[in-house]
């Protein structure tokens, strides 16, 4: 089995790596100060062109993944997750995709259990 297959489909590695990239970004939000000599938000983008098309980056990548979860979702959540993924980005997006993996699982594990022994 190639190295990157356990991530191409639901698997409880996959939930592992949303749920870790999840964690690592609330920790540095929470966590994330201010630092001496920093020019703000407002001020790095007025500044500096490559945060600007990063700024960009970020909405583009967050659009793509709320329509991504809008097609390929399979649970309820994909919607309403999909339009905060455009107002929250990865915030909304990562716990949204670990849910919908969650749930494949789960879908997985209760397919397995209701199947006739032989």
């Amino acid at each position: 089995m190639p190295p990157l297959d356990a991530y191409r489909r639901s698997s409880p590695e996959r939930l592992r790596l949303l749920l870790s990239l999840l964690a690592l970004l609330v920790l540095t939000a929470v966590f994330g100060r201010r630092r001496e000599g920093d020019l703000g938000t407002r001020g790095t983008l007025r500044r500096s062109a490559f945060a600007r098309v990063m700024f960009a980056d970020i909405g583009a990548l967050s659009t793509l993944g709320a329509l991504y979860l809008v097609l390929e979702g399979r649970t309820a959540m994909r919607v309403p997750a999909a339009l905060a993924t455009l107002f929250a980005g990865s915030f909304a997006l990562l716990p949204a995709l670990a849910y919908e993996d969650w749930a494949a699982l789960r879908r997985t594990q209760k397919g397995r259990e209701s199947r006739p022994r032989a």
